[in-house]
């Protein structure tokens, strides 16, 4: 600071800055914070709308006239719909403050207000995990993961539309974990996305590019291939899993529901998940469905990991669930 404006923005150089226990350098959008809240486009006070919605037209009012219209129409929804009526939107305010606690949503300064008030409508979910949080306790139990650093103990990499080269992007945070720890431990690190993503030129030896959504119909496609080569294993699947082969459904479930008998056709939609049933789906490959196949299935131990994206669609929390399904029949590292 110089009197009392921000010139620079610094980094974290605290600690040793050894591998495992490394800085986490700012990224270019840390850095930039000092421009963005000198810009002359942030807003500094309230403003009122004066015009027909969408019309863009806004008066700058006083901080004391704005208080007052929102304790007065907190105070008319109450008195003339009840508590129920007054919804606090997920991320109202300021996700991840360091100045008012801001997670989790329930334990923030407005949330705190309202209970105080009587009581609000919140949400469930989040708009980063809500599917793949509510799908994968019914497969696993819980959705705990191993860390990013075991990427050096494996000797292949699947990403499912993970992509930490920009999502995780600070210098020395998890860009850097998997692309170290890949390089320390030799593994191929193949990527599944739609675009070329920044992980997927700086720490992938493979892209897959996927129609987007599609990841359920590539991953029965593996499975597939793993089924019919007899590639899973067994002995894990019979000591851990309930509902992949008929042998170990649920008491009183009808036959051909388990998910062997879905990848087979023998299921209701009489479908075999076949390669070439994928490829049409997915845009990948054949030749690249069975090469993948066989190559999670063989190398031991893999590290599969599945990014936010694919469950962010219709049916996403399916996507979520084939990925750590196929990861299962073949026994990875992790989901």
């Amino acid at each position: 600071m110089r009197n009392g404006e921000i010139v620079r923005v610094e980094t974290d150089n605290t600690g040793t800055d050894v591998y495992g226990n490394h800085q986490v350098r700012a990224c270019v959008r840390g850095r930039s914070v000092r421009q963005r809240i000198y810009n002359v486009d942030r807003l500094k006070y309230p403003m009122k709308r004066v015009g027909v919605r969408g019309e863009a037209k806004f008066q700058r009012i006083s901080w004391e006239q704005a208080y007052d219209t929102i304790a007065g129409e907190l105070k008319r929804v109450k008195a003339t719909y009840g508590n129920e009526a007054i919804y606090l939107h997920y991320a109202t305010g300021t996700l991840g403050a360091t100045v008012a606690k801001s997670w989790p949503p329930d334990a923030s300064p407005i949330a705190r207000l309202m209970n105080c008030f009587g009581g609000y409508l919140r949400h469930y979910g989040t708009y980063s995990t809500a599917q793949i949080s509510a799908a994968l306790p019914y497969t696993f139990g819980n959705t705990a993961g191993n860390s990013i650093d075991d990427i050096e103990n494996s000797r292949l990499v699947v990403f499912f539309g993970n992509n930490p080269g920009e999502t995780r992007m600070s210098g020395g945070g998890v860009t850097y974990f998997a692309r170290e720890a890949a390089r320390r431990g030799g593994a191929k690190v193949i990527t599944i996305d739609p675009r070329l993503t920044d992980t997927a030129v700086a720490c992938g030896d493979e892209w897959i590019p996927i129609r987007p959504g599609t990841d359920a119909a590539l991953v029965n496609g593996l499975a597939y291939v793993m089924i019919s080569e007899n590639l899973v294993d067994q002995p894990f699947l019979d000591r851990y899993c309930v509902g992949y082969d008929e042998a170990h459904m649920p008491a009183g479930i009808p036959p051909n529901n388990s998910f062997k008998a879905y990848i087979l056709g023998l299921a209701g939609d009489r479908t075999p998940k076949t390669p070439q049933w994928a490829a049409d789906i997915t845009g990948v490959p054949v030749a690249t469905i069975v090469r993948l196949a066989r190559e999670i299935a063989l190398t031991k131990p893999a590290y599969i990991a599945q990014g936010w994206g694919p469950q962010r669609h219709a049916n996403g929390e399916q996507s979520a669930r084939s990925i750590a399904i196929c990861s299962n029949c073949s026994l990875p590292l992790m989901w």
